[in-house]
């Protein structure tokens, strides 16, 4: 009696089980798609996310990005501003010089090279075996479009490109921000970005007319190149309310037009900001200016106004004109009108650097930075 009992306890679970199985299904097809497909199309939805970049291309990436591959410098330092920990490889070989100033973390990434400048190519092979999760280009003319279309059909990654533009920048990094999640980072860098340019401004703007200040941006070892008002590679004379008295041909791209010593005379500028490349110690025209007697009747050379650029790790007035200029509007600032600024300049290098570069800088490196660049 009691085995039929439980026989039949039993056939009745199974029904009620069955029945419950059956209704189950039917509600989730009454709700829409079935469960199975819903957690799939869920997971598809979380492991990639479509944007926009600045040059209005649409593209799928991952939802989550850890690591990013710049095809430039300048894209590389954008990044490395941004977030040291997530640069994928170097596009330079970097001096034991400029290394002091960066993260250990970043000094060791791999050398991948990249597209920039004269020649330069990246190493494919190498790159793709580094799988970052996105490349990074700057630039928005239509041959920078056509690169990065070329390169991410190449490579078999999503390639973004974003401004880097001086009046870009913040722009850019509260995109960077809003794509990798970290919106608050991305403020912090634009909004420091924005109050530097708005500062010159509001300074230039205050300055008359017959009371701004002449220079001449000199370039290469003899001095005897240049980048005249218009240039990005001499922009920050302008922006910072000071008049670029070159009057020469605007060359695009890499700039520097050859002029004479004879024009520079008639120019008769009152400061001269005098070029070093990174990577060139050797490229400043400083000690040219200074010690060749062709120059000595110049203003700028009697009145000792004559400044080299800080290089380290990069230059802070050009070469490349990115974020490393940032610091460059306050040190032009200080240079060309010491008497309408409220801020220390070696103060503001130690901001800048924890800021931007990852690093906290002592008295003694600030003074090796900033060595033939600041009013004796």
């Amino acid at each position: 009696m009691r085995k039929h009992t439980r026989t039949v306890i039993a056939l009745a679970l199974c029904f009620i089980l069955s029945q419950s199985i059956v209704l189950t299904g039917c509600q989730a097809q009454d709700a829409g798609e079935p469960a199975e497909p819903l957690v799939a199309e869920a997971e598809t939805q979380a492991e990639t996310q479509t944007i926009v970049d600045h040059a209005g291309r649409t593209i799928e990436l991952p939802a989550q990005i850890t690591t990013v591959y710049s095809i430039s410098p300048v894209g590389t330092m954008l990044m490395y501003t941004f977030d040291d920990t997530m640069v994928a490889g170097l596009n330079v070989i970097l001096s034991e010089e400029e290394k002091t100033y960066l993260t250990d973390h970043y000094v060791n990434l791999p050398h991948l090279g990249g597209w920039y400048g004269q020649g330069n190519q990246g190493n494919v092979e190498e790159i793709i075996k580094n799988a970052p999760d996105m490349v990074l280009s700057t630039g928005l003319n239509q041959s920078f479009v056509e690169q990065a279309e070329e390169l991410q059909d190449q490579l078999g990654i999503p390639v973004v490109i974003v401004k880097d533009g001086l009046s870009d920048l913040a722009e850019s990094y509260r995109f960077l921000g809003e794509l990798f999640d970290q919106e608050a980072r991305g403020e912090e860098l634009a909004r420091y970005i924005d109050n530097s340019i708005a500062l010159a401004n509001e300074i230039a703007s205050q300055v008359p007319e017959d009371e701004r200040v002449r220079v001449y941006y000199a370039e290469e070892q003899d001095g005897l190149h240049t980048d005249p008002a218009g240039s990005t590679h001499s922009q920050l004379i302008e922006l910072c309310g000071g008049i670029n008295v070159a009057e020469c041909e605007l060359l695009p791209g890499y700039g520097r037009t050859a002029v004479s010593i004879e024009q520079v005379l008639t120019w008769d500028p009152e400061l001269i900001i005098c070029c070093v490349d990174n990577g060139r110690p050797d490229s400043s025209s400083y000690h040219t200016v200074l010690s060749d007697e062709k120059w000595s009747t110049i203003q700028a050379v009697r009145d000792n106004h004559v400044y080299q650029t800080p290089l380290l790790p990069q230059n802070w007035f050009d070469r490349p004109p990115s974020v490393n200029t940032i610091i460059g509007i306050k040190w032009t600032l200080y240079l060309l009108y010491p008497d309408r600024i409220d801020f220390d300049i070696k103060q503001e290098a130690k901001d800048y650097y924890e800021l931007f570069y990852h690093v906290k800088l002592t008295d003694k490196d600030v003074d090796a930075i900033t060595n033939l660049a600041l009013h004796q």
